[in-house]
């Protein structure tokens, strides 16, 4: 299988609903008005939930979510659009003379899914409050992978209803929030749902309780964010290939790949040099989209020069750049070995493929396509 960026594709989905609209404490307004001669009108809640996506796949789209699950059309998350933020706006609107109770309202997720998937650890999610004018980041309620953000709002949040005023606050009017969510180090084609509820209470003549109590609240399952590690690129020292290059030798600057998916290729920062700065001993770089988009993460580099090479290898840790790779020196700099000019360099990247149709980290000249 040819690695090519057609092939990184994410999305993220949420399902969300004006769900669980309970009238809690309406009978105990109807005793009351036994004791009054004139007539009293129970209050009802009437909660209404819009999104707006502002930037990213589909900004500019808007809608009401209708309904106790309604997918929200995010689309799809890519090279060339890894980000994008949605504002959420919860109102109680008044209809003729009806009486709109202020509200306690909860938001809650559930385990992305599928579960277990390299894509919900690959997504970043920020979830804000935000003004409802503006747009303008308020205070933070959660942040972390798709899969931390899911498991921390399981048991249900509390959404404050007044933002100036201390304490939980019931809903009055309106108030919203704010999804960011960035994807990074990521080669694949999964797709990734949030499962995501709101639920509303009446305030009045009742003490709210979180309509969440009780539900699952355990850790979601992890998943390996580099169940494959495969080649994307090599790049070779000589002559007359790319300006800045030579025989075993490069200047610092940016370098498609000579062989490999030649839409990536090596932004050499800083570099080791030997024989009064004729030859290049070590090099520190990060992998680079050359137009510009999101690239994946590095799992294994190897650097070659003499008849062997040197291997570099990721710890735990997703990254781009060699200063983030264990056995590079202070400055980030990758060596061949036992001092030796670099002949070329072989990267090799994180993907989500299976075991079974992981290559492994080989001469990406070996793999059909290689060079396309």
């Amino acid at each position: 299988m040819t690695l090519t960026r057609r092939r990184v594709l994410a999305a993220l989905a949420g399902a969300g609903g004006a769900g669980a609209l309970t009238g809690t404490g309406t009978a105990a307004m109807l005793q009351d008005t036994e004791r009054f001669d004139t007539s009293i009108t129970a209050g009802t809640i009437d909660l209404v939930a819009e999104y707006e996506l502002l930037t990213g796949p589909g900004a500019g789209g808007r809608g009401t979510i209708d309904g106790s699950h309604i997918g929200l059309p995010i689309g799809s998350l890519g090279p060339n659009n890894d980000s994008g933020s949605m504002l959420l706006t919860f109102g109680l609107p008044q209809d003729g003379d009806a009486v709109n109770n202020p509200a306690a309202l909860w938001l809650a997720t559930d385990c992305p899914v599928p579960v277990s998937t390299a894509l919900a650890e690959a997504i970043q999610v920020t979830v804000l409050y935000a003004d409802c004018a503006s747009g303008e980041q308020l205070h933070q309620i959660a942040d972390g992978s798709l899969r931390e953000v899911a498991e921390d709002l399981r048991g249900g949040y509390r959404v404050d209803g007044d933002l100036s005023a201390s304490g939980d606050n019931c809903l009055t009017d309106t108030t919203c929030l704010l999804f960011e969510y960035e994807l990074g180090g990521y080669i694949g084609t999964e797709t990734v749902d949030l499962p995501m509820w709101f639920a509303a209470d009446q305030c009045r003549h009742t003490t709210p309780e979180n309509p969440f109590d009780g539900v699952e609240t355990g850790p979601c399952p992890t998943a390996d964010p580099c169940p494959c590690c495969r080649p994307l690129g090599k790049l070779e020292f000589e002559d007359e290939t790319q300006l800045g290059l030579g025989d075993s030798y490069a200047d610092p600057g940016t370098y498609g790949f000579t062989e490999g998916d030649v839409d990536y290729g090596l932004e050499i920062y800083d570099t080791a040099n030997k024989d009064g700065g004729r030859e290049t001993i070590g090099v520190a770089f990060r992998l680079v989209a050359l137009d510009g988009g999101t690239v994946p993460a590095l799992c294994t580099i190897r650097v070659k020069g003499g008849p062997g090479d040197e291997q570099y290898d990721r710890a735990d840790g997703l990254s781009g750049d060699t200063a983030d790779l264990p056995g590079s020196d202070a400055d980030g700099l990758v060596y061949a070995p036992t001092g030796r000019a670099i002949s070329h360099i072989t990267v090799c990247v994180c993907t989500a493929e299976s075991e079974s149709d992981c290559p492994g980290c080989t001469d990406p000249s070996r793999l059909s396509g290689g060079g396309q």
